[in-house]
Formats: C-alpha cells, structure tokens, sequence
C-alpha cells in the first residue's frame, strides 16, 4: 500500500513547527471484530535524527506486513515488545510507513463481540495511558513526545466512531464508512483515542467551542441526570483558569467494562457507563465530578503535560481540585468542604501505610489525586486569588503544549509571589507527612497547642472573648505554639483546620460550651466536629438539644446522624425506635435516610412494616438495597415474598443491578428458588457488565454450589481484561481450589481443552 496525498500536505505542514523528534503520526486503521484484530497502517514524521543509527519504536507481538523509510522498502527486525530500524546516519528527517497487524490485550478493547446472545453491548475502546497504545500502534510510546495526530477509522456504517479532534468528513465506501480525524495542536500518544457503539449525540456550545455529548439510544432520556449541567461546568472552569479551551471541539462518550472511572483524552474523554444514573441512581452517585475532573485534564495533563510520574500530581491535583471546585458552585460551600474532609482522611491513610511525599513516582493515587487537590486549594488560599490566577496563566501559556516539571511550576509562583512559596512546596509537595496539631488548652493569657511540623500557612483560632467571637490568627512553629488570647476570654478553639491539611486532636469540652460553639458556627464541617468531641450527659437540656439538631433539615445529613447517634446514647430502646422511625419518614434528605438505616441494620433496628415497604422504593438504590436487608426475617420465611416485588426486576439499581441481584440472592437462600439462581448464573456470564458480573459472582459465592455452571462463570471472568472483575474471578477460584479441590481438578483438566495458549498460561502462572 502507498502513501496518499493528504498525509504529504499534513507532515510538510507539520515539519519543524514544534522541533521535536517524532513530530506526526497518521493512522488508518480496520477493526476485525471476529478475530479482534487490528489492521493498521501509521505514517509517521521524525526529526532531527543526526547522530542515530536505529529507530526504536514500542511495539508489542505485532506483525509487521510492510515498512518503508522515505518511500522505499526497510530491513527491520523485532522482538516481542520492540521494532528496530537501521537508518543512515546523516539524516535529518524521515518518514515511516507501516504496514501491521495487531491482536492487542491491552490499549484496544472489542466488547461484546464474541457474546452469542447478543446482549451485550458490542463496542471497541482505547485506553492508553500510562504506555498501553504500544499494544496496537507501533510508534515511540513517550507522554514527553507530543505529536500531530490524524487518523482514519473504517468500519460498519451503523456505528458512530468518536475520536480526537475535528471530524474533517466521513463516507461510505463499498459498504464501510471512513471517519476522517484531524488535530491542528499537538498531543502525547497516549491520549489517542477511539470509542465505537451505535452511538446517538447531543452538542451545545460553550465560549464558542462546540461539545459533543454521546449516549447510547436507549438511555438518552436520562442524559439530563448523567450529564447534569455539562456546560455550566465547562464555562465555570474555563473562567476560572482564565486561559482559552485548547483543543478544537470537546466530546464524551461512554463505554461498558471500562477498566477506571474516565479518561481525559485529548478532547474526547471516554467514561464507564457505570456513571449512566437515572433519577433514582443520582442520589447515589453522579457523573458531574467526574465531568469536570476530565474537563479541567483538558488543560491540566493535555495542555501542559508532567514530564514523568513524580510530577503527576501537576495533572491530577489539578484535576481533583477543580472537580471540587465546580461541586462548590454546583451544591454550595458546605458540600465542598465535606469533599474535602473525605478527601484529608483517604490522604491520612496512605501515610499510614507509607510516608512517601506527593512528589514521588510511587505516591499513589490518594496523593496524586487527593493530597494534590489540597495542595492546589491552600496554594491558593495562601497566595490569594489575584496571585494564584496570574500565576496559573502564566504557566499554561508558558508550557503550552511541552512537557513540565514541579520545579517549572514553583518557578512561576516565585515570580509572581512574595511569600514563601519554597517553605509551603518543602512541606506539602516534598515533606513526608501531614502535620499533626494538638490541642493543649489554656494557661493563663495563652492558648497552646503543639504542631508536628512548622507551616507555612497561619492558624486560625475561634476565640470568645467578652461575649463576642472573634479570630485570631497565629503563625505555626513546630513544637510547642503559645498564642496570646484577647482579655476576657472564656472559649477558644482552632478553627481553620477544614482549610489545612492537618490532623488535629481537640481539647475535650463539656456540651454547653459545644452546644455555644455549635450554634454559633455555620459551617456543616465545623459542626460536626463538634458534635463528634461532644461529651455525652444525661441532662435534659442537651436531650432537647440534640433532638432540635436531628429534626431540623437545615442541618448537614452528617451532623444530624451523628446527633442521633449521640441521642442513641441516651434514650431508651423504645423512644429510640420511635425517632428513628419519625425521621425516617419525616425527613425529605436521603442522604440522612441512608445514614439512619444504615445505623438501624447495624443495631439490628426492627421497624414496622410500613416504614420498610415505603423504604423499598425510596428514590435511592442504595436505600432501597438497606431497606430490603433491613426487612429480611430469615425466621418467617412467608414475610418476605415482597422480595419477588416486580420493582426489584423493572428497577434493577445502579451499578450493577445491585438491588435485584440481592432480592435473587435472598429468593435462593429462602425458598431455594431454581430460577432466581439460574438468573444469578446469567447475570455473571460475558452478556452483561463488568459491575453487574462482579456483584453476580459475589452473591453466588455465598451460596456455596460450587457445580461446573458456577466454575464456568468464573473462568470466564477470569480471561476478561477487566482488572476489577479478574480480581474477583481469582479470590473466587481460589476459593474453591482451597475447599474443593477435587471439583476443581476435574473441571480444570477438562476445561483446558478448549482454552488458547494464552488463557492456559495466564491460569498456570496463577494456579499452578
């Protein structure tokens, strides 16, 4: 095959612009569904090649058809993960040509397609990063290396294909349809991407850039609760960064079994359709953090790219933060600061396993993702809005479309900063662990506490002084911290550690004294803490108290439960029935009503019939999933038929059927129902999700039939390239191998006659 004309005006427009070594890649690809297989051809420009002798590129176990170096035929030779070229050494650029063939376990998904009751979706992906694509498209697999991406995509007309970029035309040739891609900006290999499915699409418009929005057709009337106010969330964060939307048109789109939540390609971020909630499934979990987090990829990540993994919080740091800062807009301040709160406590936990600082390859993802949003949040508090927006600027237009490193990105605030921007990076980007402040109370004029460590940011006390609250702030020292109270006070207490991330043990008071300080603060996350230090008494005053707390809806879900579990304290086993069963009706926030029975199951709570069967449909999956374990009475087999309630098979629950899959499980365990178990086999077989399977397996893993159907499941799920679902897989046959292992040794031996090399030797190295 030859090079067309398109791909000669691209690379000469190309040339030189950006002075790297591999400057283009043009990709023309088919998709064989039947093998899933990919045959492809890659164009490719590379520069400034004095010096070299060999081209390497990253290619794993393809079959190379053809290669051309400038038009004529090469030598080459390969190994399993390489593809070596000699060149002449006195080259300045060239252009290659490939020819291949690729069978790719990884980088390129087909879905679907080899399920013979047509079920389940059938869909092909990508996923590239961190160095995936070299699966299915030889080329030099390095995020350092940003390159102008074409492509042409081949395939059956009654798909919709999505992929980076502008759609330059389409049509149909002898019966496929050609989807020509084109970028004008370049982007690192590893954000290519391709998402096919009978897809249908909607597009709006934001600063004149335009969004398109995919959805498979049958779930497009639940769009507005899936892609809830996309472009308020686009023009809100396009604002505040304060630079242009880089890229030409922005897309999404969903795809079954994605392996993480979503993935910002280079304006084409593709999602799990586990994020497809309904109006039931929104008061569960929503896709609109997740929308901002890729959409704020577009620059943080895509723009302006880390050089290598101990600067990848310069992209998820980024990333998180404005996920929360667009909840702010969206759900009020008091929810931001509760994402922020479960964010300190997920970052605490990775330091006790481990102290490596944020600015580590190894740091994980609870640093780079949620330590790397506090640290943009106090960043910007400490040098205020004015210095972090300049700053910001001034980074993206400086980095534009290069790499970066955390030392380009501190550069830029010691420009534009007169704090001490090196202090505040030591301690939160490069230090080891999070401060720790301890409260030690009064003596006499002073307010001590102690600090782990010396921070660059003030403390903040909340101070009652003559009647009056006021603030005093105070500069952090490690070791022991003496602050100097106003005359007349009678309370004070550190109250800015919701902005800080900082551990902090207060000083146990009384309940009047965290009753004042309760009222007098408004903030959700300041209130809770009170009550979660409160001391229980038994006065009739703080009963009263309490209640007021737990009845009044203006109050935070959290700080209701944690008042009602304070109550639980208290009160008889009678009167506390009767107020959990008021709120449970009473209350219209179902957040709070998650919280409340939840605590009921764990307290084994046996509430009334009615206010159970009114919580089997409450609008919440995750309710109705309580409910229905709260309103089980194993001893009464006869009082559960609500369990074949046809809601369970019209209202499956989201993820996964996870409601329904339960109400199976207990029609199993209670009537030994043979179609409810046949239904839980099917449910874990290759026609459905991958969150669907997993939660099928797991309720057939507590039914203990260990019979040749279940192993079936299993190994099926076993050879998915879902890391999630294989997981599952594994612990389940492991299980079996352990207990039964006569049951194992005769199916496994059978079975392997029927397995390919590779599924039989990704079992031995597990099992054997």
């Amino acid at each position: 095959m030859t090079k067309g004309i398109t791909f000669l005006v691209f690379i000469s427009l190309s040339f030189g612009l950006f002075g790297q070594d591999w400057q283009s890649i043009y990709l023309k690809g088919r998709f064989d569904t039947i093998g899933e297989v990919f045959w492809g051809e890659t164009w490719q420009q590379v520069n400034e090649l004095k010096g070299s002798d060999t081209l390497v590129l990253n290619a794993i176990r393809m079959e190379i058809l053809d290669l051309q170096v400038n038009e004529e035929s090469s030598p080459f030779y390969k190994n399993d993960t390489a593809l070596f070229i000699p060149i002449k050494a006195d080259l300045d650029r060239l252009e290659l040509y490939i020819y291949y063939k690729a069978k790719p376990r990884k980088g390129l998904y087909f879905i679907g397609w080899q399920d013979s009751t047509f079920r389940s979706r059938r869909q092909i992906w990508t996923q590239g990063q961190g160095i995936d694509h070299r699966h299915w498209i030889p080329h030099h697999d390095d995020q350092k290396d940003k390159i102008l991406f074409r492509a042409e995509w081949i395939f059956n007309a009654d798909y919709e294909i999505m992929s980076n970029g502008r759609l330059d035309s389409s049509w149909l040739v002898e019966g496929e349809k050609h989807w020509f891609y084109s970028m004008d900006k370049p982007m690192s290999s590893y954000l290519i991407a391709v998402a096919i499915d009978r897809y249908e699409r909607s597009e709006s418009e934001v600063n004149g850039i335009p969004h398109y929005l995919y959805h498979y057709p049958e779930r497009v009337a639940d769009s507005a609760w899936y892609y809830y106010q996309h472009d308020s969330i686009a023009a809100l964060i396009e604002r505040d960064i304060g630079v242009a939307y880089p890229w030409p048109n922005y897309k999404q789109a969903p795809v079954q079994d994605f392996r993480h939540g979503a993935m910002e390609n280079t304006c084409a971020t593709i999602f799990g359709d586990f994020f497809l909630v309904d109006s039931i499934a929104f008061y569960d979990q929503n896709y609109s953090y997740v929308d901002a987090h890729e959409f704020a990829h577009q620059w943080f990540g895509n723009l302006v790219t880390a050089e290598s993994s101990k600067h990848h919080w310069l992209h998820e740091g980024f990333a998180t933060y404005y996920q929360w800062y667009s909840e702010m807009h969206l759900y009020g301040y008091n929810y931001f600061y509760w994402e922020l709160k479960k964010a300190k406590e997920m970052v605490f936990e990775a330091s006790r396993r481990d102290t490596l600082p944020l600015a580590h390859p190894k740091a994980g993802s609870e640093r780079f993702y949620q330590k790397g949003g506090w640290l943009v949040h106090m960043l910007r508090n400490y040098v205020g809005d004015s210095v972090y927006h300049v700053a910001i600027k001034d980074y993206l237009n400086s980095y534009a479309y290069q790499v970066a490193r955390n030392q380009d990105f501190i550069g830029v605030f010691k420009r534009h900063s007169n704090k001490d921007i090196d202090g505040f990076f030591d301690l939160w980007l490069y230090g080891k662990q999070e401060p720790k402040l301890k409260e030690l109370g009064r003596e006499g004029d002073y307010f001590l506490f102690e600090s782990s460590h010396r921070l660059s940011q003030k403390i903040k006390l909340d101070v009652l002084a003559n009647g009056v609250w006021r603030f005093v702030e105070a500069e952090v020292k490690k070791g022991l911290n003496r602050i100097l109270l106003p005359e007349g006070t009678t309370d004070a207490f550190i109250y800015n550690a919701h902005e800080l991330l900082v551990e902090v043990e207060y000083m146990p008071v009384g309940w009047k004294l965290s009753r004042q300080r309760f009222l007098h603060r408004s903030l959700d996350i300041v209130q809770y803490q009170i009550l979660k230090d409160l001391k229980v008494e038994k006065d009739p005053d703080l009963l009263s108290f309490l209640k007021v707390v737990v009845k009044n809806e203006a109050f935070h879900f959290a700080s209701r439960q944690e008042a009602f579990e304070r109550l639980s304290e208290i009160l008889d086993a009678k009167e506390r029935l009767s107020l959990w069963q008021d709120m449970v009706q009473a209350s219209q926030d179902i957040q709070f009503k998650k919280s409340l029975v939840n605590w009921a199951l764990n307290h084994k709570l046996k509430a009334s019939p009615k206010v159970l069967a009114e919580l089997r449909r409450a609008k919440s999956y995750e309710l109705r999933k309580a409910a229905l374990e709260l309103s089980l009475d194993p001893s009464n087999a006869a009082s559960n038929r609500w369990l074949y309630d046809p809601i369970y098979e019209k209202e499956p629950g989201i993820v996964g059927r996870n409601v329904y899959l339960e109400a199976l499980l207990f029609r199993v365990y209670l009537y030994q129902d043979p179609k409810a178990y046949e239904a839980l086999l099917d449910f874990a077989t290759p026609s459905f999700d991958f969150n669907t399977r997993i939660n099928a397996l797991g309720y057939l893993a507590l039914l203990q039939h260990p019979d040749f159907r279940y192993l079936d499941v299993l190994w099926q799920a076993f050879f998915n390239s879902n890391w999630k679902l294989v997981r599952v897989a594994r612990q389940g046959l492991e299980r079996i191998k352990e207990g039964q292992e006569d049951i194992w040794l005769n199916y496994y031996q059978k079975a392997q006659e029927n397995w390919t090399d590779f599924q039989k030797r990704k079992a031995a190295r597990t099992f054997e």
